[in-house]
C-alpha cells in the first residue's frame, strides 16, 4: 500500500503524449481519444503554452448541445440568428460549432509534479474537477493526473 502523503504526482500522472490546438475539430479529438484510449488532452497554443483542457465530458456536452441546436448546421458551421439594431432585420452570424475552443475548459487548475497525491486529491475535491494538468519548468503540459490515476495508484 502506498502512502498518499508521500507519493508524488509524478509517480501517478500520465505523461502528455498528445496536445491539440484550440481550432482542432472535435471529431478529430474524439478519434484521438478512441485510438489512444484517453479521455482528456491539453489544449495548447502554437508555442506549447497550455490554454485549457478538453475532456470526454466536454465532447458529451458538445453532442448534447448539437442535438438541441435550433440553428441550421452546414458543413460544420453554425449560423446564429441575431437582430440588427439599426433596422431589426435578422442576420446570420457564422461561427464554428465544432472546434475545441468552444467546449474546452479554460479555467485550469495546474500543479507541479513534486506535490503529493494527497495535496492533488484535495485540490480536485475542492475544485470539483477530475483532471489536473501537470506543468514542467517551462510551464508547458508535462502530464495529466486524473482522479482515476490516484485511485489506481492507491490500489497498487
Amino acid at each position: 500500500m502506498i502512502d498518499i502523503e508521500k507519493t508524488l504526482v509524478r509517480d501517478a500522472m500520465n505523461a502528455v503524449t498528445h496536445t491539440v490546438s484550440p481550432t482542432e475539430k472535435l471529431d478529430v479529438v474524439a478519434d484521438l481519444f478512441q485510438q489512444q484510449k484517453i479521455n482528456s488532452v491539453p489544449v495548447v497554443d502554437e508555442l506549447g503554452k497550455c490554454l485549457g483542457i478538453i475532456t470526454g465530458s466536454d465532447l458529451v456536452r458538445f453532442q448534447s448541445e448539437l442535438a438541441r441546436a435550433e440553428s441550421k448546421i452546414s458543413h460544420g458551421v453554425s449560423f446564429e440568428p441575431t437582430r440588427r439594431e439599426s433596422d431589426g432585420c435578422l442576420e446570420f452570424t457564422p461561427h464554428s460549432l465544432d472546434e475545441v475552443q468552444r467546449f474546452m475548459t479554460t479555467v485550469l487548475q495546474t500543479v507541479e509534479s513534486d506535490i503529493t497525491l494527497l495535496v492533488a486529491s484535495r485540490i480536485m475535491c475542492e475544485q470539483h474537477i477530475h483532471h489536473l494538468i501537470v506543468l514542467d519548468d517551462s510551464h508547458r503540459p508535462a502530464g495529466i493526473l486524473s482522479s482515476l490515476d490516484i485511485l489506481a495508484k492507491l490500489k497498487g
